[in-house]
């Protein structure tokens, strides 16, 4: 078979419900099948995720599975898909997020307009539930320059840019950290509100797990610190005053803690209300986040020292 157009790359680790909708979408694209690849890594899951992504690949060979055998970090996973993808347009996508018909088609769209090199981005929206909105939102937009969840760039761009740095410790960052080498290398941002994606609601999490990924998070902002020192970074990863007494602000000035608060969104989401159920969760995980943060930076400091 010829090489299609694009290859979409998906990392996959313990994702199996929102997998399996994802791919679901990916399989109804208005565009040629034979113009499109769907390369999902398995990044050394323990549920259901390799035999999700095989059952769509029974019935429908544009799928294709390729797995680590432990569990690597996403950088890692993306990558493993980059390598194995024969398309020459990359499509980065993940594993928790739903897409119209037309999203390949206006990506695909995108690159073949344009007379150079290009990244084409779409809007990632947040939905309550695993259903596609009728219409998108009035104002879909994004100032990131990149984000895993939604953007396409020629295969030999990311080559030539390293790929995504395997350093970064779990959870975060690595993108914004692929997107500064892309800049420098001049490559211009093209943005599509026609390509977006919809990002669905988190599977069932626990408080403890909720709380380990902005610990993750701060680590992996404290790596990308030290590999762009300055004021820009600090901003960028939210280590000023300024967002210490928003997040204090937003936490009702300390009156809601990570476990009532975390009750309080789930209440909240039984309610109806994703909204306010958002910004209760995220008030309280972002401080949690800053504390964090606050602690990795000086072991960091004290490592440097010694």
């Amino acid at each position: 078979m010829p090489d299609p157009a694009l290859s979409v790359v998906i990392p996959a680790y313990n994702q199996a419900p929102t997998l399996r909708r994802t791919l679901e979408t990916l399989q109804e694209q208005t565009l040629d099948r034979g113009q499109s690849e769907v390369i999902v890594v398995d990044d050394g899951s323990t549920d259901e995720t390799a035999a999700v992504t095989r059952g769509q690949a029974a019935g429908d060979p544009r799928v294709r599975l390729v797995q680590h055998a432990g569990n690597r970090g996403r950088s890692a996973a993306r990558n493993t898909g980059v390598r194995a993808a024969r398309g020459e347009i990359i499509l980065l996508l993940d594993s928790d997020v739903i897409v119209p018909r037309a999203f390949l088609a206006s990506h695909l769209d995108a690159h073949r307009r344009s007379r150079r090199p290009v990244l084409c981005r779409g809007p990632v929206v947040d939905i309550p539930d695993a259903r596609l909105p009728d219409r998108p939102p009035p104002f879909a937009a994004s100032r990131a320059y990149l984000t895993t969840a939604n953007a396409s760039l020629r295969r030999g761009e990311l080559l030539g840019a390293g790929l995504f740095d395997e350093g970064f410790p779990a959870y975060g960052w690595e993108d914004f950290d692929l997107g500064f080498r892309l800049q420098r290398r001049g490559l211009p941002r093209v943005f599509r509100r026609d390509a977006i994606a919809y990002h669905l609601p988190p599977a069932t999490q626990s408080l403890e797990e909720a709380l380990r990924k902005e610990e993750d998070r701060a680590r992996a902002a404290v790596y990308l610190c030290a590999k762009y020192p300055g004021w820009q970074t600090r901003l960028l990863v939210q280590y000023t005053p300024f967002h210490r007494i928003l997040y204090f602000l937003q936490a009702g000035g300390g009156l809601l803690s990570p476990r009532n608060g975390f009750g309080l969104a789930l209440r909240l989401r039984r309610a109806g209300r994703p909204a306010l159920a958002n910004l209760a969760l995220r008030s309280v995980l972002n401080r949690h986040y800053l504390t964090a943060l606050r602690r990795e930076w000086a072991r960091a400091a004290h490592r440097e020292g010694r």
